[in-house]
């Protein structure tokens, strides 16, 4: 009995050291922080290469001396406030892992300034469209989304003669960017150049995706429309498509679906 007690009195002796050392220590470290004035700045988790978007996984703190922060750099006064104000930004340099990461080193996607892989999310490829009705192509802004529709000659079985039928072949588009596009349409009667302005859209598909918008391209002879699509509106469903024969009709009569081209 008297043995159980005495281990009983080790055992509480030492979870009472273990306290005081750790008081002990956090004691120390607040006091060094308070002589030296450490503050948690962002630096690079690991390599980060030139013309890299920043993401979660790259960025990690560390308590540097305020002495030795650099200038632009991101002190984490409320955490997470700085880390937001990175989060999506291009680098121009690369970062050593450990390096501090600092306004000069960043600036914002572009199209013009950084290209588009970095405003590209994981999985997506760059597509550039060159639009035809360009009415609405003025009206579309990046980070919007878009439907896109092709326009195709069908030709009747059993004769020549051929009719148009259009159809929605993606849905929910992502565009990144977009950009004037300069078209030289010919010359006038005084021989001068003529030029019309058109619009590029940079869109983000995947690789599917690229695939059925080029082959619809070429499929299409260039007959390629987009519609825009309300914010929120993320909803994808089938689309049977409309030609001539059912224009005035429900367009999801076995007619139009049965008219799509093979």
């Amino acid at each position: 009995m008297l043995a159980n007690k005495k281990v009983l009195q080790f055992v509480i002796s030492a979870i009472l050291a273990v306290l005081f050392v750790q008081f002990y220590l956090k004691a120390k470290e607040q006091n060094i922080e308070l002589g030296y004035g450490l503050g948690p700045v962002l630096i690079a988790a690991q390599d980060v290469p030139p013309q890299r978007a920043l993401t979660a996984n790259l960025i990690t703190t560390k308590k540097v001396a305020l002495e030795f922060v650099e200038p632009g750099a991101f002190l984490e006064k409320i955490p997470g406030q700085s880390l937001k104000r990175v989060l999506g930004k291009v680098t121009l340099a690369a970062i050593p892992a450990g390096a501090q990461i600092t306004q000069a080193n960043l600036r914002e996607p572009s199209a013009a300034d950084t290209g588009l892989s970095p405003m590209l999310p994981p999985g997506k490829r760059g597509y550039v469209l060159r639009l035809g009705n360009l009415d609405v192509a003025k009206l579309i802004l990046p980070g919007d989304r878009i439907d896109i529709l092709a326009t195709f000659t069908i030709k009747t079985a059993g004769s020549d003669a051929t009719s148009k039928a259009t159809y929605t072949i993606l849905q929910d588009i992502l565009v990144v960017a977009v950009d004037k596009d300069i078209i030289q349409s010919g010359r006038d009667i005084t021989g001068k150049k003529e030029t019309t302005e058109g619009r590029l859209l940079s869109l983000a598909l995947d690789p599917l995706q690229t695939e059925q918008l080029a082959q619809a391209q070429i499929e299409s002879q260039g007959e390629i429309s987009v519609v825009v699509r309300a914010h929120g509106d993320d909803g994808v469903n089938p689309i049977a498509g409309v030609n001539s024969s059912n224009l005035l009709q429900n367009p999801g009569t076995p007619a139009a679906a049965s008219a799509r081209p093979r």
